[in-house]
Order: structure tokens, then sequence, then C-alpha cells
């Protein structure tokens, strides 16, 4: 007899885990966000910061805490460099992005890097290019156009089998980022055009995938990013003359070795990677007249990961990493520091029928000399990690954790010229979150489900991070205790009606009181600590026909404040944002398939900002094409 396959479309939606949120290629295509920062904006908790729109630096605080309490993994290895502490959100573009994975709490990929395993949260993303082909070539072209001069063109072609496969990709982003804005001083409005604002960059790599076994793998990877960028600054009493320039360049080189024998799994990576920076200030106050700084850093990764299982119940896993990093400046006298850092940690997962048990001990250890200055101090820290689970049939489960993470200040924060502090303190954050997610409905036309956390959080020694100048110099301190409280949540409804409509609705609110408590005879104390919104909201809501539809956005961020001191001269108004898409997507045939997409972004011309004098973009529009053969 022949055998039968029955198969069906599952609907589209956000499927809710209570302590993860996991977004797929489909939901990115219904999104269409400009990149990583952008698409963060729908995950409840986090608290996405942008320094100016078109080319600014974009960065995410999730559950309060600083964003270098955030790991940022792509195909198993950390992106995280030791210079900055954290990547560059509006550089991560997600044309070639299959699913991103927000971690809060223990992590649920367990091969991911030891120091990984550490953080607080991570967000997890995997790329296409090394996920195998379903054909002997597959293609995918991307290409935008916008507002203020943006072109935007990616080409991706992946090749090979199951066994042995590999892929190159490149992609090139422009705009000049002149668009017009509006600043309300008092009674007074004054307009102008964003100058200094344009940037060009260019991201290209190849990965190769070898099945030695079966059960045994290797992988390569190799990727190059360069990018030249203007510095708007921020707008202030009118004037927004501004002629600095930054570039920056990225090559990573990457290696693994994965395997399963039995009962134990296994990845030993290897990853190598090296930045330079290169700031002008062509107008500086010197005698020479200009101001020239060169920054180069290298780091090495190696490290190991294991997974047991003992049983059905019982699984440990382990693993050590070792970390070099150095940075070398022509310009800098104080400042050539070397870096040694060790990640370890022992994990055991016990599983009772609906309960599940974790417990988690890590370490690190750093030690840090420069050559030419003063170092800051060697530095050892246990991380306890403890949390609980509860399944409650299939559609309900409630969870509760701990955890204490550490983390210290990076290169730039100690050592940079203008802003580096050698007296700053590590970040210690002792966490505690309980939260639960129910789906009341699951089925193949139609799902309804929530998600809501609450959470309380204590840091010492919270190092903050306020711009002042421009994107380059910075005021860098440490703030005693931080206090956070806060609570999200999200919703989630599809519907598949008649016989080719289908909805979404999803919505997330954030509410978040961090607050500073170092000192009672402080001024800010108790105060909200600069630039956290106490509310933060979004709703994306979608309609779809075969194929052609559109999408609904909306954001709102409430009031900050500038300083840790909450007085009406810090006060930073909050807003409202609206964007529109109309998107069509069709197949030529079988394996041939196109999108078009307009979007139009703020509709409403809300003038806001982030930050402070940092105005965003008005109302503005974007073109989509993709074609993939694959």
């Amino acid at each position: 007899m022949e055998e039968v396959t029955v198969s069906y479309k599952k609907l589209q939606a956000y499927r809710i885990d209570s302590m993860h949120t996991y977004l797929t290629r489909a939901d990115i295509d219904a999104l269409q966000p400009d990149d990583l920062g952008e698409l963060l904006k729908k995950i409840p908790g986090a608290n996405v910061k942008s320094f100016g729109g078109l080319g600014g630096l974009k960065t995410v605080s999730i559950r309060g805490l600083g964003s270098q309490h955030t790991n940022f993994v792509m195909d198993g290895f950390s992106q995280s460099n030791t210079q900055t502490g954290q990547v560059n959100l509006a550089q991560i573009q997600l044309d070639n992005i299959e699913s991103v994975i927000v971690q809060r709490g223990g992590a649920s990929e367990l091969m991911i890097p030891v120091s990984s395993q550490l953080y607080s949260n991570a967000i997890v993303v995997q790329s296409y290019q090394s996920v195998a082909p379903k054909i002997p070539l597959v293609q995918k072209l991307s290409s935008k156009f916008g507002s203020f001069g943006q072109i935007d063109q990616h080409l991706l072609i992946k090749t090979g089998s199951q066994k042995l496969h590999g892929s190159i990709f490149m992609k090139y982003r422009h705009a000049d980022g002149a668009y017009r804005y509006s600043l309300q001083n008092y009674s007074t409005v004054y307009t102008g055009t964003r100058r200094n604002n344009d940037y060009t960059d260019l991201n290209a790599g190849a990965n190769i995938h070898y099945t030695v076994a079966r059960n045994h793998h290797i992988n390569f990877y190799f990727q190059y990013m360069q990018a030249d960028q203007g510095l708007p600054g921020a707008v202030v009493l009118y004037n927004d003359f501004a002629t600095q320039r930054l570039a920056t360049t990225n090559t990573q080189l990457k290696f693994d070795y994965s395997g399963k024998i039995k009962h134990l799994t296994y990845r030993l990576y290897i990853n190598r990677s090296k930045d330079s920076l290169y700031y002008l200030d062509p107008n500086y106050l010197n005698s020479a007249g200009e101001l020239k700084s060169t920054y180069n850093t290298s780091s090495q990764h190696l490290g190991v990961n294991f997974s047991h299982a003992i049983g059905k119940k019982i699984t440990l896993n382990f693993g050590t990493e070792e970390q070099y990093s150095d940075l070398y400046s022509r310009e800098s006298l104080t400042a050539k520091p070397k870096r040694w850092q060790n990640y370890s940690f022992l994990k055991a997962n016990y599983t009772l029928q609906t309960w599940q048990f974790i417990a988690q001990l890590g370490s690190q250890y750093v030690e840090e000399s420069n050559h030419v200055g003063e170092s800051a101090n060697a530095v050892f820290r246990l991380n306890p990690y403890m949390e609980i689970k509860k399944d409650i049939g299939k559609k309900y489960n409630v969870y509760v954790y701990y955890r204490n993470s550490f983390r210290m200040p990076n290169f730039n924060e100690l050592y940079y010229n203008n802003i580096g502090n050698k007296a700053l303190k590590p970040e210690d954050a002792n966490q505690f979150a309980i939260g639960n997610s129910i789906s009341f409905v699951d089925k193949p036309k139609f799902y309804f489900g929530i998600q809501a956390g609450g959470y309380y959080h204590l840091v010492d020694n919270m190092i903050l991070a306020i711009p002042t100048k421009n994107l380059f110099v910075w005021s860098i301190q440490n703030i005693g205790k931080n206090q956070i409280l806060g609570a999200d949540g999200i919703l989630s409804f599809s519907w598949k009606f008649f016989k080719n409509w289908s909805t979404n609705i999803n919505a997330n609110y954030t509410y978040q009181q961090s607050l500073d408590v170092s000192d009672r005879k402080s001024p800010s104390y108790k105060n909200q600590i600069a630039y956290v919104p106490e509310h933060v909201s979004n709703i994306d809501w979608s309609l779809e026909y075969k194929g052609i539809g559109c999408r609904f956005s909306s954001f709102t961020s409430s009031n900050r404040y500038s300083l840790n001191e909450n007085i009406p001269s810090n006060l930073i108004d909050g807003f409202t944002t609206f964007d529109l898409a109309l998107f069509s997507k069709f197949k030529l045939d079988k394996l041939n398939k196109i999108r078009l997409q307009l979007t139009i972004k703020n509709i409403t011309d809300q003038h806001y900002a982030f930050v402070r004098n940092y105005v965003m973009p008005g109302r503005n529009y974007l073109i989509s094409f993709n074609y993939a053969f694959d």
C-alpha cells in the first residue's frame, strides 16, 4: 500500500510562551520593520532608544536593564564586542533573517555561547544562509527605495545539499538623511532640515556547512561590515551645525563543530572579530584645528558546551568560555588595555510531569591590564539562577525565577578620550520575575492568547550613558542603586475567515518604574532614571485577502526625562506615531515568489524625539520589492 500524507497550513500567529517571544520569517514579513530595532518595539518589556532615526544608533533595554545586559547571538555566535559592549540594532537588517527569539530569564537555546547563558536576556537570531537549501540553487533579491534618499539592496545566493551547502550574501544601504523637522522651545516653533545625517554601509559574508556524519556538523562563517556616516548631533538653541564623521569596520571569522553521541550533545566554537573606528571633528578648537581619533579592537572567543540527558527527567548542561580582547589607539596616551575573561556555568533541569525545575550556577572572572595607564580591577562573580515552571493543561503555564547577573564596564566607558571613566564600578543586578501565558483558543483557523509578567530588579552601581555633544561624546556615570518595578503583557489574536480572508491583531503594553534610590539626600532620590518612559504600548493590525493586504501600526511612549532629576526643564514629551503599509505577495510559479510593499511611516507627521534634541523624521515612505527563487 502507498503512504498517505496529510497536511494543512497553520494559521500565522504569535504563539505565546511565558518567558520567550518567538518571531518567524512570516511574522517579520507581516511587520516589515526597517531593522532589528524596529522589530523589537513589538516585544513587551523592550524599550528601544533611537538616537536620531536614519543611520542613528539604536539600542534596546529589556525590562529596565541596560542594553549591555542583553546579549545578541546570530547563528550561535555572540555579536557584542568589548569596545562598546553592545550591537547597533539599526545595522542589523532583516532581509535574510529566518527567526528571532527574545529570551527573558533562562536560555532556551542550550547550545548558544556560554557567555550568553549568563546574560539577563538574549536575542537569538537565525539567518537564512544557515539553513540547508530545499533546491540546488536558491536566490533572494531585495530592493528598497524611500524618503531622504534611501536606497537598500540585498542579494543572497545559496547552493548545495543537506550534507554540504554554502551561501554568499551582500547588502548595501545609503541615505542622505536630510529630513525636515520641527522643534518647539516654549511658545516658539523652529523648523529646519537635519544636516550631516547621511550614511552608507556595506554588509557582506559567506558560510559553509558540512555534515561530517549523522548528528555531527561543521560550520564556517565569514562576515564583513563597513559603515561611513555623519553625526548630526543634538539640535540645541536652533543650531544644528555638525561636521563630525564616523567610520567603522567589523570583520568576523567564526567556526563551530557540534555533535551528539548517545545522550551527550556538545558544541565547540571559535570566533575572532576585529573592529576599527575612526572619528573626525574637522572644526575642533585646538592647535591642529581638528580632532582625529582611531580605535582598533580585536576579540577572540573559545568555548565548549555540553548537554547530557540522564533518563527522561534530568538534563545537565555545562560549559566554559575564554575571551581575550584588546584596544589600541594612536591618539590615546593613557589607554592600551587588554582583558581576559572566563565564563563558566553548570545547569540542571528536572522535569516532573507538568513541573519543571531549573537551577544554574555561573561564574565570571575578569582580569585587565593597561600598558600605559591605570587598569581596572580584577573581578570575580558567582551568578545563581533558579526557575520553577508549571504547565496547567496544554494552554496555560506559569513561571517564577530569580537571577543574578553582572557586567563589567566596556572599553569605551573606561578608556575613551573625553568620556573614559576608570573609576566606574561593575554593575550587579538581582532580578525577580513572575508571569504566565494562556492560549484561550488554538485552532487551525483561530488563535487567541495572552502573556503577562511582573518583575522587580535591584541594580547596584548602574552604569548610565547620556549623549552630550554627539553620538561619539557621552557622559558616563555610576548610579549607586537603581530599583526597577514593572509589568508587561501581550495579546495575540488571529482569525482566518471565509475562504481567503485573514486578520491579525497583536498588542503589547509595558509599565516600568525605574527609580534612583542611591541617596535619600539627593535631589534625584526616587526619581525616574533618565530616558526610561513609564508607559509604552504598541498595536499592530493586519487584514489580508489572497496575498493582498494592509497593516496598521501604532507606537506610544509616555513622558520621560533627560536627566535623573525629574524637573520640568528635563521633561521630554511623550508621543504616538502611526504607520500604514499596503502589500501584495504572489507566486509566478512554484519556485518564483514576489512581494511588494508600500509603507507610510509617521502618517500624522508627529514631531518627537527618543533622546532630547535628537529629532526624529516626520512623515516618510518606503517602497520594498522582494524576489525569491526557493
